[in-house]
């Protein structure tokens, strides 16, 4: 995977690009910078809102940082989005994670 310094000249040519934010997002996470994981995962959301895997991700960022009400509450959407998108994978992994939070 390239560098957060990398992703992010990358970002630059193409601001507001849902794989480049999402893929800072990991890197971020990956470091245990979760502050910043959750601020891009929010960006990659905006980007697009029927991105599945950044809900389950921006929810184990915010379950780090010991906010398990707002990972709930990102799981929910995310929930909502992977059954609107028929993203049978998404709705399972993301149901089971939810499932574990409450």
């Amino acid at each position: 995977m390239p560098s957060i310094a990398q992703l992010e000249k990358l970002l630059a040519l193409e601001p507001g690009d849902a794989f480049l934010l999402y893929g800072i997002a990991q890197e971020h996470a990956k470091a245990n910078d979760h502050e910043k994981a959750v601020d891009y995962f929010e960006q990659t959301i905006k980007a697009d809102p029927d991105y599945t895997y950044a809900y389950f991700h921006i929810a184990r960022s915010l379950e780090s940082l010991d906010r398990e009400p707002d990972a709930i509450a990102y799981l929910e959407k995310g929930h909502e989005v992977a059954k609107r998108v028929g993203d049978a994978q998404g709705i399972s992994e993301i149901a089971g994670y939810l499932d574990g939070l409450r």
